[in-house]
Parts: structure tokens; sequence; C-alpha cells
């Protein structure tokens, strides 16, 4: 039986893995004291984890984006394993962000480390390969995706489904009426929300053609007013420098759920936004762009029809998607079809996402996923009686 030092690391890359893992950090320690390292930042930190490397510095989509960032991820790479040789902690959980993360479940491999994949990789989608890397290295993965499991089962991996917490945790704190009128905003019509993505690399790829689209649709909708939630990971600044000088986009923070819920449009980056405007009942048209040599490796690699998660949960178009080409004037016209024609059809297939998700305490379930695990591997946990 191994010996159980109560050391635990989690590893995240970007935002909303941090969310995520932030949930699960407090959902155990309400039940187990662990002794918590993170890749991470502020957020796990304010919860007395340990932050080793900040991953602020490491987060990016892409692969010729990841060229920029390679000194900080082989010094973040770097730092988990001097963590990992030194400490030799009882539990690793990885969070997503799979380019990093399966290197780092090889490494805990090989040193005997335990390992959960918590939010694992998409390999329905891409790089099928990455099933052996799982099978290989990770002892147990905790899904949040209903057709996940089946996948994992028929490769004999390990693995729980344990329900998408956003179903729970995506909800606004305040009406929509409300909310416009803290803004100032009580009259204006539509309220249209832009999300741009919660990476640097996502927001200048994006901002450019996302205030053309605005712009067009201004001199259709002269009454129309755009919010744009800035993420918390994300100097304020860098939003800045594409909005000064429009007047009618309203920067906020912290506040992207009251944005979703009281829009009647919005134009989201992919990625779990996608999923969070789903569940707000909020109609979207999804962007996404990379550099021209990540979007032909990933034409390649790719097996899906689509790429945002209401689509790929529904199993057909609820949000339109624009990949990669970015044309302004279409963006625009589709806006405008789907504020006129489309958002009584939208909002049907909305709720059909929301009821395949169902409700469940996700993170509750994953917390009781990783006790168990953890009873498994080292036994009892708690003194008895």
């Amino acid at each position: 039986m191994r010996l159980f030092n109560r050391k635990a690391l989690i590893v995240t890359g970007e935002l909303s893995g941090e969310t995520h893992a932030l949930h699960l950090v407090n959902a155990l320690s309400d039940f187990l004291p662990l002794q918590w390292s993170a890749i991470g930042s502020e957020r796990l930190k304010a919860a007395g984890v340990d932050i080793l490397y900040d991953y602020r510095a490491i987060s990016v989509t892409g692969l010729s984006e990841v060229v920029p960032k390679m000194g900080h991820i082989w010094r973040a790479y770097r730092r988990l394993k001097r963590y990992l040789l030194e400490t030799l902690p009882s539990l690793l959980i990885l969070v997503d962000f799979p380019g990093f993360n399966l290197r780092v479940a090889a490494m805990a491999k090989k040193l005997g480390i335990p390992v959960i994949y918590f939010i694992p990789p998409q390999v329905w989608a891409w790089r099928a390969a990455r099933i052996r890397q799982i099978k290989r290295d990770v002892e147990l993965v905790i899904s949040i995706l209903p057709f996940e499991k089946a996948l994992y089962d028929q490769h004999g991996i390990p693995s729980v489904y344990v329900g998408h917490p956003f179903m729970t945790a995506i909800q606004p704190t305040k009406p929509r009426n409300s909310f416009l009128e803290e803004m100032g905003l009580t009259g204006r019509a539509p309220i249209i929300t832009v999300m741009p993505g919660s990476r640097e690399n996502e927001i200048v790829r994006h901002m450019p053609v996302l205030l053309q689209v605005v712009s067009r649709l201004h001199h259709e909708l002269d009454n129309m007013a755009v919010l744009l939630p800035v993420a918390e990971n994300i100097d304020r600044s860098i939003i800045e420098t594409f909005t000064k000088d429009t007047r009618y986009i309203h920067l906020l923070k912290g506040t992207s759920h009251e944005a979703l819920a009281c829009s009647d449009v919005a134009l989201v980056a992919s990625g779990s936004a996608t999923l969070e405007a789903a569940i707000l009942n909020c109609p979207a048209i999804v962007i996404y762009k990379v550099s021209t040599l990540s979007f032909f490796a990933a034409k390649y690699l790719v097996k899906v029809n689509h790429i945002s998660l209401p689509n790929l949960i529904a199993g057909k178009e609820v949000f339109p998607e624009y990949i990669q080409d970015l044309d302004a004037e279409t963006i625009a016209q589709r806006v405008l079809h789907m504020l006129n024609n489309e958002i009584v059809n939208v909002r049907e297939d909305m709720e059909e996402v929301r009821r395949k998700l169902g409700t469940s305490d996700s993170y509750g379930l994953a917390r009781d996923a990783v006790i168990h695990f953890l009873e498994r591997t080292y036994g009892p946990l708690f003194p008895t009686s």
C-alpha cells in the first residue's frame, strides 16, 4: 500500500480550468484536508493553494502561437518536475489544457504518482492518439460531457461522468431590468454581448473583426448597446486599446453571466463561453481564428463537424459558426437575420442542450470520485472508531 502524504497538485492552463479547479479543491477541502499546490493564479492562491507557476504566462491556443510562450512553458514544466521529484505528492489532478498536461501526466506516471484527469482532452474531436496516452498515464478520468464516458469505456479507461457543473454554477446574480438600469441602458435595444476569448492571443485575433461587425450593426441598429465582459485574467488595458474610440461598447468586469442573460444575441469566441450562452438562454454566433499553420493542422486532425460545445452536444447547428474566414459583413448580416427570424428556433435548440446536460452536483460527484479513488489507492483515509 502506498504512503498517503496528503500532498496534492492540480494543474490548470486557463481561466475556465482554474474555475473548475477551485470548485473541486473547495469541495474536497470540506471533507479531506490536503496540502494543495497548483499551476494557477490569484483565484486558487486566495483559496490557500500554493502557486508554483502562474498559468497566464503559458496560456495559449494553436500551434505556431505556442512559440512565443515556449520559454515560459519550459520553465513551468521544469518547476513542476522539481516539485514532483522533491515532494512525490499523493495525487495529481489535471484540468483540461492537454498539450501541457499530458506531458505532466507521463512524468508523474514514471514517478508512481496517481493521476486523475478532470475535464479530459476532447479526444472524440481530434488527435485520437491522445486516448493511448491517457490509457497509459491516467488512472481515472472525470468527464463532464454526456457522450464522453462511452468512449473511455470502449477503450478500457476507468472513467466517471459527473454532469456539467455550468448547469448549476452559471446563473446571473441580478434580474435583467436591474442590471440594465445600473448600466444606464434601460430602453436600449438590442443588447449585444461580445466575448473575444480569455487568452491574449484570442483577443488580438478576434477584436478587430468584432469591432467591424458591431460597427456595421450600429449603422442598422442605432439604439443598440454592446456589452464586453473582460475575462478576469485579462488586463483591461489590452481590451481598451481596441475600444477606446468606440462609445457604444461598455466594458464590464466579472459580470459575463449578467451580460449574457440580458442580451438579445452574443458574438462569442469558441470555448466555454458558448456553453454559458446556451445555459443562460442567449442566442449566439460563434467565431474563431488561429494562425494559418494551426488552422491547416486542425483541418487535418479534427474529426467533428462543429467546434462549439452547444452544437456538439446537440449534434447539429444550434449556434452558427464562423471559423478562420471571419468576414465582418457576413457575420453582421447573420446577426440581423438571427434577431429578426431565428430567435424562437434557437431558443428551442438551447433548451434541448440544457435538457441533455441535466442538473447535478457535479463538483460534489467529482469530489466523491476523487475520495473513492484515493481510498482504493491508499486504503481508509479517515480514522475509524
